[in-house]
């Protein structure tokens, strides 16, 4: 999956919780196939990864005190 495709299916993700406001196990599995196949953070825009944090303040899908456990700072 390249930058360009995981942003726009979180963008993509994120307008679907805008509009539809229940918990389905299908939202679940899309976020955690985002969230994992980016688990450092290192393609994600700043856009996206605020995304996905506030989808898992309000889900949490990914334990709090894991999430982002991989960031990559500095591109290291």
């Amino acid at each position: 999956m390249t930058a360009t495709e995981l942003n726009r299916g979180i963008k993509k993700l994120g307008k679907q919780f805008g509009t539809d406001k229940s918990n389905t196990p299908e939202y679940e599995k899309e976020y955690k196939r985002l969230y994992y196949a980016d688990d450092d953070f290192q393609y994600m825009n700043k856009d996206s990864v605020l995304t996905m944090l506030r989808i898992n303040l309000r889900h949490r899908f990914i334990a709090l005190h894991s999430f982002g456990i991989n960031i990559s700072l500095l591109g290291q």
